[in-house]
């Protein structure tokens, strides 16, 4: 009887174990789906966040890019050729008499090619150009013009041509009639300090003869641009007059020379084919005049296509009156 009483504790406590087992093992199961629906909805998380960033793809780039675009500014490099004006030599010759000159070689032109960039806002306009190089693509011949060193036995006779009567509207395409002493009277001023206008006188006479041009408009030219010969660009690169220079940036761009000489003859000879004379003119060299800046032979007229300052003209007649006074 006591026998068969254990038996029956034994199976309640084992009944009782079961049940524990089976709470435990039912909660076990209940806690690990709970962990995988939390994980389940993490990921889903995620997934809506990724969804959400994958959305730019539906984004229109190249309509973003014009967008940012608009007001970027464009720049553009091209280039242009442009004719390399030769360079005159002057030497010396015992063969010629003083205040005389032959031409032993006739110069060449060259090409050079200029690079250019400017600068364009959204409209196309043009906001900014400057060159930013240049190139010689043919090589330019020097002119070589002997000056007379040979002293007279009998004195020289003097040009008969009149001295042009000065005016503001005077023809600057033919020659201002003064004689070699005479430009190196007016050209003598003590605004010269370093005496480059006194030095280089005959020069500006020369160029009288050989080009048909008034050498008082093209003196008062360099006395202007140069302020006597005192510039930068004059004292550093022999060049009087600004030749070549950008108003952006005008020291880089102006031209150097090996000598004053070099440049006076250079501007005469641009002066009279492209400014003073119409297209098709006969000048210097059996050349025909190009035209493509004329205006007109007068200073005002020349000032339209050569200067920015539109006072340019006033300037340079200023001075060509003080030099003219000085005859």
């Amino acid at each position: 009887m006591i026998k068969s009483k254990d038996n029956i504790i034994k199976a309640e406590i084992i009944l009782f174990l079961s049940i524990i087992i089976l709470v435990f093992i039912v909660l076990y199961f209940k806690l690990v789906s709970n962990k995988q629906t939390y994980a389940i909805n993490d990921t889903n998380t995620n997934q809506k966040q990724l969804v959400k960033i994958s959305e730019a793809d539906l984004i229109d780039i190249e309509k973003t890019i014009e967008d940012n675009n608009q007001n970027i500014n464009k720049e553009q490099i091209y280039e242009k050729q442009e004719e390399l004006e030769y360079i005159t030599k002057y030497k010396y010759s015992n063969d010629l008499y003083v205040g005389t000159t032959r031409v032993s070689q006739q110069g060449r032109n060259g090409i050079q090619t200029i690079t250019m960039k400017r600068l364009l806002d959204d409209n196309g306009n043009i906001i900014h150009e400057e060159q930013v190089g240049a190139r010689v693509t043919k090589s330019s011949l020097d002119k070589i013009i002997e000056i007379g060193t040979k002293i007279y036995v009998v004195p020289k006779v003097e040009k008969k041509q009149e001295s042009s009567k000065l005016s503001f509207n005077m023809a600057l395409n033919k020659p201002s009639g003064l004689t070699i002493e005479q430009f190196k009277k007016v050209l003598t001023d003590n605004k010269d300090v370093n005496k480059i206008f006194e030095n280089n006188s005959d020069y500006f006479y020369y160029i009288e003869d050989e080009y048909n041009i008034n050498g008082i408009f093209v003196a008062s030219i360099g006395i202007h641009e140069s302020a006597w010969g005192t510039s930068k660009i004059a004292k550093n690169k022999y060049n009087l007059f600004g030749y070549g220079a950008y108003d952006s940036n005008p020291y880089n761009g102006a031209y150097s020379f090996s000598s004053y000489s070099e440049s006076i003859d250079l501007l005469a000879r641009v002066l009279v084919k492209y400014y003073l004379n119409q297209k098709g003119t006969l000048i210097y060299d059996g050349q025909v005049a190009s035209g493509k800046y004329y205006s007109g032979n007068t200073v005002s007229a020349v000032n339209k296509k050569y200067a920015t300052d539109k006072n340019w003209a006033n300037c340079v007649y200023k001075y060509m009156e003080y030099l003219y006074n000085k005859i």
